[in-house]
């Protein structure tokens, strides 16, 4: 007995993610929530790509993209100033034009990908179990030293904004004086 229903159906679901939280990302106000968002999407195309049997790249895609990018962003968001100003966009006031343009395009795509009758391949090993035992074997110190350099630059990050934080709190207090 095959489940060749299960894999459409995964399917959907991460590409329902992937647009859900893509256009999110765009129209939320809070940044944070935003960057969250995007990893979210990359986590769901990293699902895709096991769909496809490309095991390696879903795992470069974790490792690159859900982590560090995300990371990245993240550190971006904690160095930036906030004060009291709307965090909306230029972009986000335009959603009827988005909307048109995303249409004028998603159609055309979606018509052109529903033409298509060939099965997908059947996913294979691929060469992940290789990659992953290289990782942690060959390679597992400079692995370990780069999480412990994410680490310390979080920390880092964490106390810096922080002091900044205490810093302008003082300045403020004075002014009231």
């Amino acid at each position: 007995m095959t489940f060749d229903f299960v894999e459409p159906i995964v399917f959907a679901m991460l590409s329902v993610g992937v647009i859900a939280a893509g256009a999110a990302v765009v129209l939320i106000n809070r940044i944070t929530a935003a960057a969250l968002l995007m990893a979210f999407t990359f986590l769901c195309m990293a699902g895709m790509f096991v769909l496809l049997g490309a095991e390696t790249i879903a795992a470069f895609q974790v490792l690159i993209y859900v982590g560090a990018i995300t990371v990245l962003i993240l550190y971006g968001v904690m160095f930036t100033k906030s004060g009291d100003r709307p965090y909306a966009l230029f972009f986000q006031h335009q959603t009827p034009i988005a909307a048109i343009f995303v249409a004028a395009i998603a159609i055309p795509v979606l018509l052109l990908a529903f033409s298509f009758n060939a099965p997908a391949p059947p996913p294979r090993g691929g060469d992940l179990p290789g990659l992953a035992t290289s990782v942690f074997t060959d390679f597992a110190f400079p692995f370990e030293i780069a999480s412990v350099l994410l680490l310390a630059a979080m920390v880092g990050a964490i106390v810096l904004t922080k002091r900044d934080e205490a810093e302008g709190a003082d300045t403020r207090r004075r002014e009231r004086r």
